[in-house]
């Protein structure tokens, strides 16, 4: 919406409010009207508080005030819908920016606001019966400084902008907490002509545009260290070039959170491409009286979205048509706006113009036509009630990005998006399809394509595949045996693998490539789900595939595999004897063991497999000579698990194979021990195991055959006492001695014996006390027990008649025993009498350990 102020009056600045609008002119004028141009003459009349053209505004927060400065030196408070509220100060110097506290009309408040020329100065008025108002510096500038060009008020911060940056002065601290220094040249471009804008995003952050550059500060509270809490401190968060320059900025606030999210930027631009924004600035920054030579800029409105430090993106991008001037300038320009009713007051000279967003369509519209479709995307999702029935719907701008990125040439970010845009809609993903198979780019779909919710039609799917068949054999693989055949029509993709398989082989090439395995793989794990068993169990035969034994367990198929039992065996033996076991009605031991009478290691792995189930006893023999031939590791275990062999051929072969461990087995196993003791002892070092052997034989003969073979080695007599003591009588080991052999370490090996003996006497001694001390503790605790007296008490019953033990007159013979129970005499004779219990046991025990 646009309004033109009357004839003659030309605008300098402007404020807004909630409740209304107020713009100063070139003629002194401060007119107040609400939101769309209208003045209350009658109640808010016009006023000139300057002589000369306004130059800076500033509203309360509850909108009673409005303050007001120009360059004739006066500062100027007018309450708003009265006349009795206004004072006027004037200064002995030309202020250059001005704010008011926001809280300068509420009851109780001290009345503050700031001036800004080369210092800053805070006035204050802490009663409204006070007629002057006492001011204090609270910055002091410098020459090299410059002026201060803009100043505003967030309570409890404020903020100011001279040459040397834009610095923060907090209140509570009553000092300086940060300076953001300009990334622009300050000498070349003069903040007199292109000045900077403020504008608080929230009560700790603020917005500053300044020539080309929009600089976001966030206020941190300070962090505590050693239990001191630090000053706070000013941190960029942004700082971005923009391509224009700066006369304003505002902001738009995400309705959900009240946050910002959006930063709205006005500014003056080249007309034409081939002007550049320093021509713009030097014309800002030089005084000539020349018009010929002017440019003619265009005013900008830009909304950017946060994305890094130092990149945005851009949202929107208009330029408006107001009545500019041939040597238009940004200070003659303005943008302020109140984000909660998401509008935005643009002002010209001439003009005032009330901006607010783009309806959901034209937004779209305009990101589509600027090549921003993920943005274009997000809005038509956000607006999608808004779009529907539009040319830029949701579904539209969808499928015009994907198009778009398919034909740019970066298919995969389409394919990256298609689950965003396609969602569950069977006719939009089949229509990606399409899309993608005219750009002979169907493949990149593998991984994306849905399978379920929703399932597309077969030809969907068989695209994918016939792709895949002759571009990347491993992805059609994949997809076939991980895709599910009901999706697409199987005899269809069983003849182009047919025809596929026929053009390679007519290649020449005389040896399978892997493309052709791969291939039959394809083409077995279809045959299969056609049920068309034989075929692909041949491929699967023929191609040594594990994947056999999967389909022949799912489906049941040992039938078609029985009489090739040597083929399973040598694709895995493993799998192929469990899947014998499994299916031991149908193939009998004996037919496999004919079958693979020529492989001896398979037989010996089915015959092991066989009697871990305890089956094929009768072919204990010939898993001894199999053992015996090509596992030896395997021998020694089944001799001794297994009772099924003939010994006696055993121990030949072992003989024949001089398996000296196996021998000495056998033979022990078959009670010839001296003989097994004797080929122990053939080797000297091998003395620890027969005395080892002796000790689990414990036989008293073999120890003596033992020492008869050791007595002939004097060196062997002494290890045989030290490791043997405890075991065999030490004394028919020295009697064997002769008197003249000098044996090696004898006298040592004794005092071990020796040593061993007294320690086995002192221990049974030990335990033979243990034992007689714990007999005498048993026996005390009994006799004692039987010392004790048993209580009889009046309430104490007799257990074979239920009445009372004790009576007055006349006082009953009582029985005792020695457990503690009592009874009556005569119940007790008469008990016995009638042989309910034996003589002299208590009634009461005996039921207790019939029970």
């Amino acid at each position: 919406m646009r309004f033109q102020l009357v004839k003659n009056q030309i605008a300098t600045c402007i404020a807004v409010h909630e409740k209304l609008l107020v713009v100063g002119t070139a003629s002194g004028y401060v007119w107040t009207m609400d939101h769309l141009g209208h003045v209350d003459h009658q109640n808010v009349p016009i006023i000139r508080p300057h002589r000369c053209p306004v130059t800076c505004l500033s509203i309360d927060e509850p909108g009673n005030y409005v303050l007001s400065c120009a360059n004739d030196g006066r500062v100027v408070a007018s309450g708003i819908g009265t006349s009795g509220k206004h004072f006027k100060l004037n200064l002995n110097f030309m202020p250059r920016s001005i704010a008011i506290c926001p809280s300068f009309s509420r009851p109780n408040a001290a009345q503050m606001f700031i001036v800004g020329e080369r210092n800053l100065m805070l006035y204050e008025r802490k009663s409204s019966f006070i007629e002057t108002f006492p001011c204090r510096p609270i910055f002091r500038g410098a020459e090299k400084d410059g002026f201060i060009t803009m100043c505003s008020w967030s309570e409890p911060f404020i903020a100011m902008t001279n040459d040397a940056g834009t610095s923060i002065y907090d209140r509570t601290e009553d000092k300086m907490i940060t300076l953001v220094t300009p990334s622009h040249d300050v000498d070349r471009i003069r903040s007199s002509r292109i000045p900077p804008a403020h504008c608080w995003l929230s009560p700790t952050s603020l917005a500053i545009g300044w020539a080309d550059t929009i600089t976001i500060v966030v206020i941190a509270e300070g962090e505590k260290i050693d239990n001191k809490i630090q000053p706070k401190r000013g941190e960029v968060h942004y700082q971005w070039n923009v391509s224009m320059l700066l006369s304003g900025i505002s902001f738009v606030s995400d309705p959900q959170t009240g946050e910002w999210k959006e930063i709205v930027a006005l500014g003056l631009q080249p007309a034409s491409d081939d002007a550049t924004l320093d021509e713009i600035s030097d014309q800002a920054s030089t005084v000539s009286i020349s018009s010929d030579s002017a440019l003619i800029p265009a005013v900008q409105v830009s909304v950017l979205a946060p994305f890094k430090f130092d990149k945005y993106h851009l949202i929107s991008e208009d330029r408006i048509s107001l009545n500019i001037p041939k040597r238009a300038q940004p200070f003659q320009f303005n943008l302020i706006g109140l984000s909660s009713y998401e509008i935005h007051f643009i002002m010209g000279p001439r003009d005032l113009v009330i901006a607010s967003p783009y309806c959901a369509s034209e937004s779209v519209k305009w990101r589509v036509e600027n090549g921003m479709w993920e943005e274009a995307w997000q809005l038509a999702k956000q607006k999608a009630s808004e779009l529907d029935g539009t040319i830029w719907d949701q579904r539209s701008v969808g499928r015009e990005m994907l198009k778009t990125y398919v034909d740019e040439g970066r298919p995969k970010l389409a394919v990256a998006l298609l689950r965003e845009v396609c969602g569950d809609s069977r006719a939009e993903w089949e229509w990606a399809v399409g899309l993608f198979e005219n750009a002979r780019l169907s493949t990149l779909l593998a991984e994306v394509l849905p399978t379920g919710n929703p399932q597309l039609e077969p030809e969907c799917y068989q695209s994918v595949l016939q792709a895949a068949l002759y571009n990347d054999m491993k992805l059609y693989k994949r997809l076939v045996q991980t895709w599910s055949p009901d999706l697409y029509r199987t005899g269809a993709m069983v003849t182009e693998t047919l025809q596929r398989i026929q053009e390679i082989a007519q290649k020449g090439n005389t040896e399978r490539t892997e493309e052709e395995n791969s291939l039959y793989q394809v083409l077995a794990h279809l045959y299969v789900y056609e049920r068309k068993f034989e075929l692909a169990l041949k491929i699967y035969m023929a191609n040594k595939d594990q994947q056999i034994f999967s389909v022949i367990d799912k489906y049941q198929l040992f039938e078609y595999v029985k009489e090739d039992i040597t083929g399973l065996m040598e694709i895995n033996s493993d799998r192929a004897l469990r899947l014998l076991l499994d299916n031991a009605d149908s193939v009998p031991p004996s037919t496999v063991m004919a079958k693979i009478v020529r492989h001896p290691r398979l037989q010996m792995a089915y015959l092991t497999r066989l009697f871990k189930q305890n089956q094929g006893a009768e072919y204990a023999d010939q898993a001894v000579r199999l053992y015996a031939e090509h596992d030896r590791k395997m021998l020694m275990p089944f001799l001794k698990k297994n009772e099924n062999y003939q010994m006696k051929r055993a121990l030949e072969l072992c003989k024949q194979k001089k398996y000296l461990e196996e021998v000495i087995f056998l033979l022990s196993k078959g009670g010839s021990h001296r003989e097994a003791l004797d080929l122990v002892l053939q080797k000297p070092e091998n003395l620890n195991k027969a005395i080892e052997y002796c000790k689990e034989t414990d036989d008293s003969d073999l120890w003596d055959h033992l020492i008869d073979k050791v007595s002939t080695k004097p060196e062997h007599i002494s290890k045989l006492l030290n490791l043997a003591g405890s075991s065999v009588d030490p004394l028919k080991v020295i009697e064997k001695i002769g008197e003249s052999v000098q044996v090696p370490g004898l006298r040592d090996s004794l005092c071990s014996v020796l040593a061993d003996y007294a320690s086995r006497v002192r221990l049974h001694e030990g335990c033979r006390e243990s034992t007689l001390a714990d007999t005498r503790l048993l026996l005390s605790t009994f006799v004692h027990r039987e010392k004790m007296a048993i209580p009889v008490r009046r309430r104490h019953k007799c257990t074979l008649c239920e009445r009372r033990l004790l009576k007055d007159d006349p006082m009953p013979d009582l029985q005792t025993f020695g457990c503690g129970h009592v009874i009556h005499l005569d119940c007790y004779k008469q008990a016995v009498h009638k042989s309910l219990v034996q003589p002299n046991l208590c009634p009461t025990c005996s039921e207790k350990n019939q029970g």
